[in-house]
């Protein structure tokens, strides 16, 4: 398997360093009316676990047997037989819901644009008729902005046993590509201060336009029923953060 960024790398640190919640609130609402719902490149189920301990179903798919292992420590053992180890790109659980959904922008970690449309032509097998995509994504502008190649600092966060964890990073932007890559590092200190671990990972993903995700979701057989551009609820727009994708299968 091909992992873009292999997250196997820093399942262990992933937790600490990630921590937001943004999007919880708007998950649980999105999920109200949905009763078998499908989360792909799930991680260690950062939005995942809010919404099975909110009662709703949910079969939680990533890539990365490491972050699925994290997961699964943190999950009630009844639930495990929800958690699969697949690549979206490659998608065959036999079985097919009401709504799918890749929070945290992650279908853009799928910087190959053929493999991209071939994991949305995956998941519209894995959809019911009238069933529904939602698919989040950082707005273009934004997130070429920040890939500026200057190290900066995502944080200082505390570990166990007095330990310490700073992460920094740096992300290019390759115009041509329309690729952004860069580096993340992981130092580990003692409770004296003393450095005793270092890590890297490296990363890579695509900006996608929206007419780029428009038109791969409707070659699939989706058509857009909305496009928000924050996790409010409110319509995109060319000053928005986000654009987050609502498709629907159309009825066969």
């Amino acid at each position: 398997m091909n992992k873009t960024i292999d997250f196997d790398l820093v399942a262990d640190l992933y937790d600490n360093y990630v921590q937001t919640d943004f999007d919880i609130a708007f998950f649980k609402e999105l999920c109200k009316e949905y009763h078998n719902i499908l989360e792909l490149m799930c991680g260690t189920g950062r939005v995942s676990l809010p919404l099975i301990e909110s009662g709703y179903p949910l079969t939680c798919v990533d890539y990365s047997a490491e972050m699925l292992r994290v997961f699964r420590r943190k999950l009630d053992a009844s639930k495990h037989d929800k958690i699969i180890c697949q690549d979206v790109c490659n998608l065959d659980l036999g079985e097919q819901f009401d709504l799918v959904m890749i929070p945290f922008n992650s279908i853009a970690e799928i910087t190959d644009a053929e493999k991209r449309k071939q994991a949305i032509y995956s998941i519209y097998r894995h959809l019911l008729p009238g069933g529904k995509f939602f698919c989040t994504l950082y707005h273009p502008a934004y997130r070429v902005k920040s890939a500026d190649g200057n190290i900066k600092a995502l944080g200082k966060f505390p570990l166990e046993n007095d330990k310490t964890l700073m992460v920094t990073y740096y992300n290019n932007y390759s115009d041509k590509d329309k690729i952004i890559s860069g580096t993340q590092f992981y130092e580990i200190y003692d409770g004296k201060n003393t450095l005793i671990e270092k890590r890297y990972l490296d990363i890579r993903f695509s900006v996608i336009s929206r007419d780029e995700m428009q038109i791969a979701a409707s070659e699939a057989g989706f058509s857009l029923k909305e496009v928000y551009g924050d996790y409010q609820g409110n319509p995109y727009s060319n000053e928005s953060m986000f654009m987050n994708f609502l498709f629907e299968k159309q009825p066969e």
